[in-house]
């Protein structure tokens, strides 16, 4: 019997293990990294370092959503990753859009600004997102559960990442074609789901299952 692929999933900013509770990936035990405080003047890379220290299998690939995605793409520059699985994320900072550098920029000097940005988030995603009501306040109950010094974290990091190559190692980046947070114009090398958003890693959790297993089958050989 083939041992089971183990992929750790990490979320997007201000999200958690609950995320990826709809997943259900066939030869696949999924596990977790959530997000812990950043450190004063702690930079992405760092981060992604002191993350992967609560990785504790020697055989492993990984899942990021957002800026989990980009975390992923960090911690495979110190860890030797099977390969990542990209979920409504960015690769290099070409893919970012120029407005993470203004909300980045915003004056402020007890990082309200950020905060405000994450309400605005909450408030206007039924507009901009597809969850039911469950997926609602799932994302509400956890986006308000982490620290304002988190989310002013975060917002800088996508803002100021300079990551420029690709990824080293293997990757399977999927992307939505209605992501409003990271417009599919302009990411590179993904296979898009039509009509999917930025959180269809929990709104389309079918489809991406899915298309992860049938793409951890194809490449079975390798592992």
């Amino acid at each position: 019997m083939r041992k089971k692929e183990i992929i750790y999933c990490i979320p997007g900013l201000g999200l958690d293990y609950r995320l990826f509770g709809k997943l259900s990936i066939e030869g696949v035990e999924l596990k977790f990294l959530d997000y812990t405080e950043p450190l004063k003047n702690e930079n992405i890379t760092s981060y992604a370092k002191r993350l992967a220290e609560e990785i504790m299998d020697e055989e492993f690939s990984l899942l990021g959503m957002s800026l989990g995605g980009m975390l992923a793409i960090e911690i495979a520059e110190t860890r030797k990753v099977n390969r990542l699985f990209l979920i409504s994320t960015v690769k290099n900072k070409s893919e970012i859009p120029p407005f993470f550098k203004y909300i980045d920029k915003l004056p402020t000097s007890n990082k309200t600004a950020s905060k405000l940005a994450i309400d605005a988030t909450v408030a206007f995603k039924p507009y901009y997102d597809k969850s039911d009501d469950a997926g609602n306040k799932l994302f509400d109950a956890m986006i308000h559960s982490a620290s304002t010094a988190l989310l002013a974290w975060g917002v800088r990091e996508i803002a100021n990442w300079n990551f420029e190559k690709q990824p080293n190692c293997s990757f399977y980046h999927l992307h939505g074609t209605a992501d409003m947070i990271f417009p599919v114009k302009n990411i590179d090398q993904a296979e898009t789901v039509k009509g999917a958003t930025h959180y269809m890693v929990y709104n389309d959790a079918v489809e991406v299952s899915k298309r992860i297993g049938a793409r951890i089958k194809l490449l079975a050989p390798s592992i």
